[in-house]
């Protein structure tokens, strides 16, 4: 939807799964958007962790806690250029 982006699950959910075989999982994964009149991959291009949220304040603090640990630049790097790779 137009908050994907912006939905810290979402965006964790993406970081997760090109975590560990990026090259892999890019060939096997298929960007369909549900709202072509939105550009999600051009808001995930600029995607800035600190302004991604949870509905519960206690798992956001959770996960940033954990993205810590990989770095708040690293994670930012990762999203953006998985959208640029889906872009193509």
């Amino acid at each position: 939807g137009p908050s994907y982006a912006t939905r810290l699950w979402c965006v964790w959910e993406l970081f997760v799964l090109f975590a560990f075989a990026p090259e892999q999982a890019a060939r096997r994964t298929l960007y369909m958007p549900l709202h072509p009149e939105i550009d999600t991959l051009g808001q995930l291009r600029c995607f800035n962790v600190l302004d991604a949220h949870c509905y519960d304040p206690n798992e956001e603090k959770r996960l940033l806690e954990v993205i810590k640990g990989v770095g708040v630049g690293e994670f930012n790097k990762r999203i953006r250029l998985w959208s640029m790779h889906m872009q193509r």
